[in-house]
């Protein structure tokens, strides 16, 4: 299978060159620097050029802070982007794995949420992801769009690296116990689009398409997470001393996004279609804080 990789640069998009690769798939990699998915015509020309047999999205404006007060550029890529990539992919003839997030969610409903339950989006950051998942779906393009929450792995920056760095010089960091998730594995989101992938490419007859959950276990917080990172890095020998983490709500950390409370995602349909497994994100902290 030859698959087109849009954001292959970033934290996600390395993982899924390496999945491919080690699943002996041929790579076509577009970083944004070769590649302006907001240009319909570039990304059109990429697609028939390169005579791809899929599209795996990663591309993505993932500044969630900045993206309020940006919110043309991050529309622009965000939705306008992937519903290039999608029109493209309908004039090719060839599926798209679409990566999207958790932020669609913004109400807590006291259990995980489901593909099909209406979202409710209060950041700009999730109104364009939304809006690409709306470009996606009305593109007429084969598709399967993977949801998803709390991205770490050893390339890019993530909230693991993050803590890490911070405690290098402190006793004790203060962070948000209000919000419940799930840190998810970089490199095991690339395998699940990979497997996406190529199930719409082999198995077209069998109706794949549609929106999936895929998000790491157990279910956690924000504080209960980096407590697990800070002992995990002490133990690695990565911190010279033990860090404290106090618990603090979401309206005490200076921020001008409003987060989702509770974006922990139900991942039965993507096992139940694919046999994808939700990872043990604990095991891959190890590779992470290595990496930092």
């Amino acid at each position: 299978m030859r698959v087109l990789v849009t954001g292959s640069s970033g934290q996600v998009g390395r993982e899924i060159e390496l999945a491919l690769l080690n699943d002996l798939h041929e790579v076509v990699l577009a970083p944004h620097e070769n590649l302006d998915i907001t240009n319909f015509e570039r990304v059109r020309s990429a697609v028939f050029d390169t005579h791809v047999q899929a599209i795996i999205n990663a591309a993505a404006y993932t500044n969630v802070e900045k993206a309020e007060d940006d919110y043309i550029d991050a529309y622009a890529v965000n939705a306008l982007g992937a519903g290039n990539l999608a029109k493209a992919a309908f004039e090719a003839r060839v599926p798209l794995v679409h990566i999207s997030t958790d932020y669609v969610f913004s109400k807590a409903t006291g259990r995980a949420h489901l593909e099909d339950e209406k979202t409710f989006v209060q950041s700009a950051y999730g109104k364009t992801k939304l809006a690409g998942e709306e470009l996606v779906i009305s593109s007429g393009c084969s598709y399967a769009i993977l949801r998803t929450s709390w991205i770490f792995g050893p390339f890019g920056h993530n909230f693991v690296k993050t803590m890490l760095r911070v405690a290098q010089d402190k006793d004790l960091l203060k962070v948000v116990c209000d919000q419940k998730g799930s840190p998810t594995p970089a490199s095991e989101i690339a395998k699940a689009c990979v497997v996406m992938a190529k199930a719409l490419v082999e198995k077209p007859e069998l109706n794949l398409e549609g929106i999936y959950h895929f998000a790491g276990t157990p279910y956690t917080t924000w504080d209960e997470f980096a407590r697990v990172i800070l002992a995990k890095a002490f133990e690695l020998n990565l911190l010279d001393h033990e860090v404290s983490v106090q618990s603090i709500l979401s309206e005490e950390y200076p921020s001008k996004v409003e987060r989702p409370l509770d974006s922990r995602l139900d991942c039965t349909k993507i096992y139940e279609v694919f046999g994808l497994k939700m990872p043990y994100w604990e095991d891959y902290l190890e590779q992470t804080l290595k990496a930092g």
